[in-house]
């Protein structure tokens, strides 16, 4: 070991964790997240970027056009731009907004480049000298003012919605979800990292279907990234579009997680289907019939017992039961069809099928 010249003292040695501390919350952070003023209760804070993700017709843009009429009547003005609706929206719109205390803005309409003017608009007000503690502006949806895909448009647009909220600014935007989910079913915001790094609070809608008499249900959940304590709460959405907030929260977990699952069998449901509409009611006719259309021992092993009525794990909706036959105990599939509504839709130019259980005969199976 060298020895240091006379005179001179050894100098401390830096823990090698001491990195570590660049990423530990001051305690002004800590009492910023205690102390955090929500505009709409679990669901955005004042003077913050709040996004809220969520797939295609959730029910997101009815229930922010419900709680920009609540933040109003708090004193605020709200700005709610919508680029998404169409000219024969206007008027419903324009309605809900006088009803509410709130103004609907509508750059689209303005030809080619209006919402590049608003955008323009956008940051010449956040570099005046004033303060927008009582501005709201709810804006949807997040990719009309934001190429998601663009990592330096993304993180541009990011700054300007930033550079507002210096100003006290609260920013409210909706967002799609990927069309695919995690492994575990959870809905995944549909764009960049910057987006989601950029942002104060990320937070998930998870919507059910609509019951027999039009009425879906629509639950908030925060993600990780969040700079308050969320918690889950629940709107229900009537046929007619009017929104209630619920004093409980509704898990819809159980269904997206059995909707998950209907979506990653999808090809092995048709096939077995087809399969016993043909005549093929015998397990083994069945699976010769599977592998003939490609499907795997393995695919067809997991999804005949899985959605088997009196063998699935009660998390999947069963779709066919087994009666097996007097004669040989050989397994004998009946298809549950009339239980089940096929429902199909089309979307970016696909089509998509769907199951969803009959609400009455729910019960019976």
């Amino acid at each position: 070991m060298r020895e240091l010249p006379d005179g001179v003292e050894d100098l401390p040695v830096a823990s090698p964790t001491q990195w570590m501390e660049g990423f530990e919350l001051s305690q002004a952070e800590v009492d910023e997240m205690q102390e955090a003023k929500f505009l709409i209760e679990s669901g955005a804070i004042s003077s913050q970027v709040n996004i809220w993700v969520a797939k295609p017709g959730c029910g997101k843009t009815s229930i922010l056009m419900h709680e920009a009429a609540q933040i109003s009547k708090q004193g605020y003005q709200v700005l709610y731009v919508n680029m998404d609706c169409g000219a024969a929206d206007l008027k419903y719109w324009r309605k809900l907004g006088n009803e509410g205390g709130f103004k609907i803005i509508t750059p689209h309409f303005k030809g080619a480049g209006g919402i590049e003017d608003w955008m323009a608009g956008l940051s010449t007000m956040s570099r005046l000298d004033t303060d927008l503690s009582k501005v709201v502006i709810v804006v949807d949806t997040l990719k009309k003012i934001a190429d998601l895909m663009s990592k330096a448009k993304a993180k541009a647009a990011m700054g300007l919605l930033r550079d507002l909220t210096a100003k006290q600014c609260t920013i409210i935007c909706a967002a799609h979800a990927n069309k695919h989910r995690t492994h575990d079913g959870k809905l995944v915001f549909e764009g960049v990292g910057d987006i989601e790094n950029d942002c104060d609070n990320l937070i998930y809608l998870e919507g059910s279907e609509r019951d027999q008499y039009g009425t879906k249900t629509v639950t908030l959940e925060a993600s990780d990234k969040v700079r308050g304590i969320f918690q889950k709460r629940s709107w229900q959405i009537k046929e007619g579009g009017s929104v209630i907030a619920l004093d409980v929260v509704v898990d819809d977990s159980a269904e997206m997680e059995v909707k998950t699952q209907l979506e990653k069998d999808e090809t092995v449901i048709e096939v077995i289907k087809e399969g016993i509409e043909s005549g093929h009611h015998k397990r083994l006719e069945l699976f010769n019939f599977a592998t003939q259309n490609k499907i795997t021992k393995r695919e067809f092993d997991a999804v005949i017992k899985r959605y088997c009525q009196g063998q699935s794990s009660g998390k999947t909706i069963p779709l066919w039961r087994d009666e097996k036959q007097r004669k040989d105990n050989a397994s004998h599939y009946i298809w549950l069809g009339s239980a089940l509504c096929e429902h199909t839709y089309l979307r970016d130019d696909r089509t998509y099928r769907t199951y969803r259980v009959d609400p009455i005969l729910k019960g019976l199976l």
